[in-house]
């Protein structure tokens, strides 16, 4: 079995968990940490896995663009063009902290920094042209490893306490720096092989739901979150890869646990 079939499996049985848990709490007859959520801030840790993938916009008619051999240096070919382009998803993982200050009865504002690892592909599909010869390229990959360093500012709604789960709401932004970066670099370091170059910066806005569940010592949280990027980060160069996208924009859906 695959290592992409064990991270499916063990997705598969960790959503089960968030989903079966406030089932069990409801059999819990005692509260636990009644005061809680009365502090006026506390602090954590969580971990996480997230899936990170591009949303893609193409140019009007990019498939009638032909590219010459110095445009797709990778490909043994005198002539090219694009019949297809998307995005595949890919699984990382992510590792962050709480600062939470409340702001009444329902509701807090959270801090939460994190590094989040992982790598998203980009797959096309190719026309090439060689000495009269039309062959095609099913699935060609562009793989974008990325560490991120992230800042994250939300909101969260608690709705009401049943023993020793409250279910929640979450809003808000971020702002995050790719670690990874290599829009800075003006000369591919192997011209056989073009890495595609995002931009550092990017801000996201983020929704998300949860569950808080209170156990003697501590709080812990599941929670499921989307994240979408607002700004193209692509760095346009004369090549098959980039010219014929008008924009690409981040995604990313995150499963935390957390620690408070």
């Amino acid at each position: 079995m695959n290592t992409r079939n064990y991270l499916n499996r063990g997705i598969l049985f960790i959503v089960g968990v968030f989903f079966s848990i406030p089932t069990f709490s409801q059999h819990a007859k005692i509260d636990n940490l009644p005061f809680f959520d009365q502090k006026d801030y506390h602090f954590g840790f969580f971990l996480g896995l997230n899936q990170q993938l591009f949303s893609i916009k193409t140019k009007t008619d990019f498939e009638q663009i032909i590219y010459s051999q110095e445009q797709i240096p990778e490909m043994n070919a005198d002539q090219a063009r694009l019949l297809k382009i998307g995005a595949a998803p890919t699984f990382g993982f992510n590792v962050g902290i709480v600062s939470d200050a409340r702001l009444g009865e329902y509701f807090n504002l959270r801090f939460t920094p994190d590094l989040q690892f992982g790598e998203r592909k980009i797959l096309y599909d190719i026309e090439t042209t060689y000495r009269g010869v039309v062959d095609t390229v099913f699935g060609y990959e562009k793989l974008i490893s990325s560490t991120m360093l992230n800042f994250p500012i939300s909101i969260k709604y608690k709705g009401k306490r049943v023993h020793n789960m409250r279910p929640y709401l979450i809003a808000g932004a971020r702002y995050t720096m790719d670690l990874g970066s290599q829009a800075s670099k003006t000369i591919n370091e192997n011209e056989n092989d073009i890495t595609l170059k995002l931009f550092r910066d990017d801000i996201y806005g983020e929704a998300g739901f949860g569950f808080d569940f209170y156990f003697n010592w501590f709080k812990m949280s599941t929670e499921l979150k989307m994240s979408y990027g607002i700004r193209d980060v692509l760095l346009k160069e004369d090549n098959i890869w980039t010219d014929p996208i008008e924009q690409l924009k981040s995604k990313l859906f995150q499963f935390n646990i957390k620690f408070e």
